[in-house]
């Protein structure tokens, strides 16, 4: 993963050339003041699910790291894995989203995925096996970028 391989690179450069390096994780703009989303169910920071749509007037959030699904109008769905972000929606009913290491379901390859030992064990609960498995992958990123850039201080 390219992302990994960055952080190791960074934290080489710091260990021998004493270089202090601030990193940041790519962020992906998926909505700016866009009118076409209806409704977004979001990882909260309790822990829970948090929903917006058009009964909020105004609203702003961090994302937990995990699924962000985006129900668009025209009944298009959209579900995005993510290591954290921010939601944000205007007085003007618009949305504005920006993602940390996101990735859509077309960016994983699932039969290695499933092959890896990351998942070796079954899901638990009643909820779909792919739900589990992007919340496990997004938990698994974002615990090797926190363990990776441990190595910068």
């Amino acid at each position: 993963m390219l992302g990994r391989n960055l952080i190791r690179l960074f934290a080489e450069v710091v260990k021998s050339e004493g270089l202090v390096v601030r990193m940041h994780s790519p962020t992906w703009t998926i909505f700016h003041n866009s009118t076409e989303v209806e409704t977004i169910i979001f990882e909260s920071l309790d822990g829970g699910r948090g929903i917006v749509n058009s009964q909020f007037m105004v609203f702003q959030t961090t994302l937990n790291p995990g699924v962000i699904e985006i129900h668009l109008k025209g009944g298009a769905i959209k579900k995005i894995i993510h290591i954290g972000g921010v939601l944000q929606k205007n007085t003007d009913n618009s949305v504005d989203c920006a993602l940390f290491e996101a990735f859509t379901k077309e960016d994983i390859d699932w039969e290695s995925l499933k092959k890896s030992d990351c998942f070796s064990q079954e899901p638990v609960g009643d909820s779909s096996t792919e739900g589990d498995y992007l919340r496990k992958l997004g938990h698994s990123l974002r615990d090797d970028i926190v363990n990776s850039s441990a190595s910068l201080s």
